[in-house]
């Protein structure tokens, strides 16, 4: 049987843990937590324990600590961030409010998505110009597809000034594919093979992964929309990575003039504004759907960073075509 504590408290999430002087940095969404090595131990098998049906007599002899002291030490766990009751996040909000709540775990979020070895491989050098080439191939493909999702998520909204928003935003995307198709010319290829070309698996999952957040909840398909535009709101975000890859592949600057065109134009429409101007038509959100939206988010952020995963796998195959041509009988 589990205890009364093991039915109250949960771990929250831990992005990363980083050595320190004397212990270990624990990066949540919204703090930095600094503990001892005796500490981190102690956080560790109690994060081991709450799932378990061991007894609380069990914990306090793993940790060492006399068994009146165990509630105690997951008390002051809560207090610096790394626990949380369960009954603690179970009410509604507002829309602004839960725009905070969105805004306090975008950036753990982004890094979490970016965090794939794909990103550090191309700024180190040790990545190539197919890589960088590929992963344009894929933004292309992935830009394109807003036109299966994004007219979806306008015809999915049941009230006006939402639906007005989504609307407004596809008219001001639906065409933006062509700021890639540039940049690949610029590289050489022809505009008829790319458009042609057919994506890898998971940039199209990824499409269909927006369509099944429109039908889901308008404010689904919100969420996943702002962290994909959270990386537009400031070119020194952005510049480093291409700037290094123009100088370590020789990546032609017309080939990359397109695409800090693209994103300046979403800084322009105040692209990443647009999450916040939803929010502000939706006077309450019960606590089951702040739940399923933020589920929405995060799912939004692995699915990115597996498609990163299969950007890298497919392209740096020296032998695989690129870009993919679509199935042909005569050929296959």
């Amino acid at each position: 049987m589990t205890t009364t504590l093991q039915s109250n408290y949960r771990t929250r999430r831990v992005y990363e843990i980083r050595p320190s002087e004397g212990g270990r940095e624990l990066r949540l969404s919204d703090r930095v937590v600094e503990l001892g090595e005796r500490e981190f131990g102690w956080y560790q098998r109690v994060a081991s324990w709450l799932p378990s049906v061991q007894g609380v007599a069990e914990l306090s002899r793993d940790l060492g600590l006399d068994e009146a002291k165990v509630p105690r030490l997951i008390e002051t766990l809560e207090e610096s961030g790394l626990l949380y009751r369960v009954d603690a996040g179970a009410r509604s909000m507002t829309g602004l409010e839960f725009h905070e709540r969105f805004s306090t775990v975008l950036n753990s979020w982004l890094t979490e998505a970016f965090s794939h070895p794909f990103w550090e491989r191309m700024m180190s050098g040790r990545g190539s110009a197919r890589l960088f080439t590929g992963w344009l191939i894929e933004l292309y493909h992935y830009t394109k597809n807003a036109n299966r999702h994004m007219p979806l998520s306008a015809a999915c909204a049941h009230e006006k000034p939402i639906k007005q928003l989504r609307a407004k935003h596809y008219a001001e995307e639906w065409n933006h594919y062509h700021y890639f198709m540039k940049s690949l010319k610029a590289l050489g290829y022809k505009e008829v093979d790319i458009a042609d070309s057919v994506p890898l698996p998971m940039t199209l999952a990824l499409s269909n992964f927006m369509r099944q957040a429109a039908r889901e909840d308008i404010l689904c398909y919100s969420i996943c929309s702002a962290v994909l535009e959270g990386t537009t709101t400031d070119r020194r975000t952005y510049n480093p990575y291409y700037e290094k890859a123009a100088d370590l592949y020789g990546v032609p600057k017309a080939a990359v003039a397109p695409i800090y065109a693209h994103l300046d134009l979403d800084v322009q429409y105040q692209h990443s504004d647009l999450f916040h101007e939803i929010l502000e038509h939706v006077a309450e959100i019960p606590a089951a759907r702040v739940s399923t939206v933020l589920d929405y988010g995060h799912q939004l952020v692995e699915h990115i960073w597996m498609w990163t995963d299969n950007i890298e796998q497919f392209y740096q195959r020296e032998t695989n075509p690129m870009p993919r041509r679509p199935f042909d009988t005569r050929l296959d």
